[in-house]
């Protein structure tokens, strides 16, 4: 049986490369992951232990082009509740509302 967490907000500002701590809820498997139109580049996870806590990247991250949107992928979470979505390039024109969710297996 898996267990799907809420939809959140994973908010990249004008000018950004990262969104700010996203609390997940609980510690989960997955991360599902909806990601709209972006400057192209590497869409990667940062995670931490605790809220507040020091952020290190988790995995190698997705390359997007430019143009890509709508477009939804799953990332290996491996019991973390404290994630960033960062991209390497810096999001002009538009803030890029991602949006996340946990899952559990």
């Amino acid at each position: 049986m898996s267990i799907y967490g809420e939809w959140k907000a994973a908010t990249i500002a004008i000018n950004g490369t990262s969104s700010a701590e996203v609390n997940l809820g609980r510690d989960f498997d997955f991360l599902e992951i909806q990601i709209p139109t972006l400057v192209s580049g590497t869409v990667k996870l940062q995670v931490a232990e605790l809220t507040g806590g020091t952020f290190y990247d988790l995995g190698d991250g997705v390359t997007t082009a430019a143009g890509t949107h709508n477009y939804a992928d799953v990332f290996y979470l491996g019991g973390y509740q404290f994630i960033k979505v960062v991209v390497s390039a810096t999001q002009t024109t538009t803030e890029r509302l991602i949006r996340v969710r946990g899952m559990r297996f």
